[in-house]
C-alpha cells in the first residue's frame, strides 16, 4: 500500500471541507493522533494510516505519488466517468 504525506492529509482535508476532529470522527482516530500526525511529533503506526485512508477513500478522496511528485483527487457523487 502506498504511503501518503503529511501534505497529502492536509490537502484532503481542505478539498473535504474537514477539520481535524472531523477527520478523527470519520477515522475512528482521537483528535491527538491526527494532530500529531499532522505536526509531524511522532510516526504514525500502520494501522493509524489504514484507518485514515479509508475515511478518504470512502470519502472519494485518492492519493497519488509519482517520483517526487505528490498528488490527491476526489471524486464527487455527481461525477460519471
Amino acid at each position: 500500500m502506498q504511503a501518503f504525506t503529511v501534505e497529502q492529509v492536509r490537502a484532503a482535508r481542505a478539498f473535504l471541507g474537514w477539520s481535524q476532529r472531523e477527520l478523527s470522527e470519520a477515522s475512528g482516530l482521537s483528535y491527538e493522533t491526527i494532530r500529531n500526525f499532522e505536526n509531524s511529533r511522532n510516526s504514525a503506526t500502520a494501522q493509524t494510516l489504514a484507518a485514515m485512508r479509508n475515511a478518504f477513500q470512502k470519502s472519494g478522496v485518492e492519493f497519488h505519488q509519482r517520483g517526487r511528485r505528490i498528488g490527491v483527487t476526489i471524486m464527487q457523487p455527481w461525477q460519471r466517468w
